[in-house]
């Protein structure tokens, strides 16, 4: 049947995301295994990243279901559209929570987000400053993720005005690249004073006792610790709440069958079988979705008057 497959079926191409595709889950794998129980189709996934997610499919590689774990800006959107990529669906498909990691032996039990900010846009670089011990800020973080952005762009409040030159992040703000969540995990748990962010999603397949959240207040709430507790999502600190977003795009030469199997595939990991396999890796389902949350989507993907929003357009 495999070989039957490879050899007569067409082929479908789920790119974008680590965090949804990658990054050592399984979960994309096994949404592609059960849709192909009941499709014929070979489901192809490619954990490449958001960003190059994005640029495979506008330089025509084989996109089919495109997937974000950021809202798609209107510069990669222009890119799109500007290249013969057009949307035919957009919808979220589950959130993401982010938390933030750091040395064992940092004394802080929590971190306000006023004083998380100053130390990402590098106004803050003791520990002392926000009532720490007495060591240098190394702040660990891995460029063109989209986990980065979001962390930037939602905590930091940072948008890098020049995306063409080498300045990724803040200016003078002393951030450490690192390669990976793997690379990036082992240096902050190696580096006393360090501070890194992941998807919990991913932190939970890593040993727990090697793990030391430091978790974000806005005011006086209860610190929580989303790897210990199962999180409500109208409690955590919002701005590290990320809605995951599947797109299908339709591509020059993109044949109707495949069109109608990619808008298939992204119904069926909205539908209750696929959102338990969702929740399953640690996620959280797009059925409950936090009271402060804002869906971003492209446009042509506005509610109506009535509030609802279109899954798929021109279809």
């Amino acid at each position: 049947m495999d070989r039957l497959r490879r050899l007569t079926y067409p082929e479908l191409c789920i790119a974008g995301s680590n965090t949804i595709l990658g990054d050592g889950l399984a979960l994309a794998h096994e949404w592609s295994d059960a849709f192909e129980a009941s499709h014929n189709v070979r489901v192809r996934i490619e954990g490449v990243g958001s960003v190059r997610g994005v640029e495979n499919a506008i330089h025509g590689e084989c996109v089919h279901v495109l997937a974000m774990s950021e809202p798609m800006t209107d510069t990669q959107y222009i890119g799109l559209t500007t290249n013969g990529v057009t949307l035919q669906c957009a919808a979220e498909i589950g959130f993401d929570v982010i938390a933030f990691v750091t040395h064992s032996t940092n004394p802080l039990a929590a971190l306000n987000a006023r004083d998380l900010r100053g130390i990402l846009v590098g106004a803050t670089r003791n520990w002392d400053e926000v009532g720490g011990a007495d060591l240098p800020i190394r702040i660990y973080a891995r460029p063109g993720s989209g986990t980065t952005d979001i962390v930037l762009q939602k905590a930091a409040r940072y948008r890098d005005a020049n995306i063409f030159d080498d300045q990724y992040f803040p200016p003078n703000s002393g951030y450490m690249s690192c390669e990976s969540n793997g690379d990036c995990l082992n240096q902050t748990l190696s580096t006393p004073g360090s501070l890194y962010w992941v998807s919990t999603a991913w932190m939970r397949t890593q040993p727990e006792e090697y793990i030391r959240v430091l978790p974000i207040l806005q005011g006086d709430e209860r610190a929580i610790d989303p790897l210990r507790e199962d999180v409500d999502l109208n409690e955590y600190f919002t701005p590290m709440i990320r809605p995951l977003y599947f797109y299908v795009v339709n591509t020059q030469g993109m044949s109707a069958e495949t069109a109608a199997l990619a808008r298939q595939f992204l119904t069926y990991v909205r539908s209750v079988q696929g959102q338990e396999i969702l929740e399953k890796y640690h996620f959280y389902t797009f059925f409950n979705p936090p009271r402060e949350l804002t869906i971003e989507l492209p446009p042509g993907f506005e509610p109506d008057a009535s509030g609802l929003r279109p899954v798929c357009v021109g279809a």
